[in-house]
């Protein structure tokens, strides 16, 4: 998926109030590069995924659907230090085809704005900020349900670094592949962050499952 095509996938399953990317709304389907067949029976198929398998985490007191049973391992097996567990639903070996990764205890409250109360302009600088300091190729502010909010980004291909330390990017770093990061309050006020890993690229199937899971998610 390139980016114009991940961000309209995004605005068509998810309701988005804020945009930190320089597209308007309005502007995306515009945007939206024409179908061939088979990326249209693709689309048909992602929009038929229906998660039926309900996840609860005994250790951190959460649940939400999943596509099928996952293989549950500790977050910090990839994330050090981190709180959380790695949902896996596809892998070859120890490489990682499809996961969720649900990190607990993810920010600082006191750093994050209340997402819900956030008035637009406050959204836009926020968001900026965002953008400014994660390599991110395109944030947002998202309803996750119908009472919460919460950001939602993808991270960037390639992300441009400044490498003889003048102070100006100079060279352009690549990344293997791509995924989708959010962070949210939870129903009992925790603090969550939950990460769509799909290689080798994002597929629609996987991006419209995820959000089905994230959408769900409830504290218990």
């Amino acid at each position: 998926m390139n980016k114009k095509a991940k961000i309209i996938t995004a605005l068509g399953l998810m309701g988005v109030l804020f945009m930190g990317t320089g597209m308007q709304q309005a502007d995306a389907k515009d945007k939206a590069p024409a179908k061939t067949e088979q990326q249209a029976k693709k689309t048909s198929n992602a929009s038929q995924v229906k998660n039926s398998y309900v996840y609860t985490s005994k250790e951190f007191g959460y649940t939400l659907k999943c596509p099928k049973k996952p293989n549950v391992i500790p977050a910090s097996a990839l994330y050090e230090g981190k709180e959380g567990e790695i949902l896996v639903f596809d892998n070859e070996g120890y490489n990682i085809k499809n996961a969720w990764v649900i990190i607990k205890n993810a920010f600082d409250d006191k750093n994050v704005p209340d997402l819900n109360s956030l008035k637009e302009e406050e959204a836009k600088q926020y968001l900026a900020n965002l953008m400014a300091t994660n390599p991110y190729e395109s944030v947002v502010i998202v309803n996750r349900t119908g009472k919460e909010r919460a950001v939602y980004a993808f991270t960037a291909k390639e992300i441009a670094f400044d490498s003889n330390g003048d102070g100006k990017p100079d060279s352009i770093a690549k990344a293997d592949n791509q995924e989708i990061v959010t962070f949210f309050r939870g129903n009992k006020g925790g603090c969550y962050s939950m990460r769509l890993m799909d290689n080798p690229e994002l597929r629609s199937e996987a991006v419209d499952s995820f959000q089905q899971g994230f959408a769900s998610f409830t504290e218990k």
